[in-house]
């Protein structure tokens, strides 16, 4: 059976306010552990959305405690919330939800949709030709964010120059 809270968080499936996607995003958090010792911690998202993630860390955190996330991919960052620890199979490592204080804060580096039900999730990624860099933007579902976020690009030819390349994943406010 389920942790409660992350049952929880599955039955507001169709509530939710943007759709999450399954992105290994890494990140740094800053925060203040559940002993009240300030930490800062290498770590990863398991998926986002626009208002939050699933992220996995060793730190103990306190629910209802403000952290900040560093993406490390963009650069960019934001408060979050912690909402709560979620179920985890790993025993040196704790998954919680959290909540982005600033949505309008997209630190994530995709376009992340409004939630419509039914509908195929692709997200909106800008990619750039390592050749003449021109951009480049196309949907892409989960098994391309994966390889793109794993190898840090993947092999296109580019329609300007003609040239093949492994061309990059740009930041979403870069395009």
């Amino acid at each position: 059976m389920g942790a409660p809270l992350e049952d929880w968080f599955m039955a507001q499936y169709h509530t939710r306010r943007s759709r999450r996607v399954d992105m290994a995003v890494p990140i740094r958090v800053y925060g203040i552990d559940y002993r009240g010792v300030d930490f800062t911690e290498d770590a990863s998202t398991l998926n986002v959305n626009r208002h939050g993630a699933k992220i996995r860390m060793s730190h103990q955190l306190l629910p209802d405690s403000e952290i900040r996330l560093f993406s490390q991919s963009t650069g960019h960052e934001s408060i979050f919330r912690v909402v709560g620890k979620l179920r985890s199979s790993e025993p040196l490592f704790s998954y919680w939800g959290v909540e982005n204080l600033h949505p309008e804060k997209n630190i994530w580096g995709v376009d992340l949709p409004e939630t419509r039900h039914g509908e195929q999730l692709k997200v909106l990624v800008t990619l750039q030709c390592p050749n003449c860099a021109v951009h480049e933007s196309l949907r892409a579902d989960a098994t391309l964010m994966a390889a793109l976020l794993e190898k840090g690009g993947i092999q296109r030819t580019c329609s300007s120059c003609h040239t093949s390349g492994v061309w990059k994943l740009l930041p979403f406010n870069s395009a």
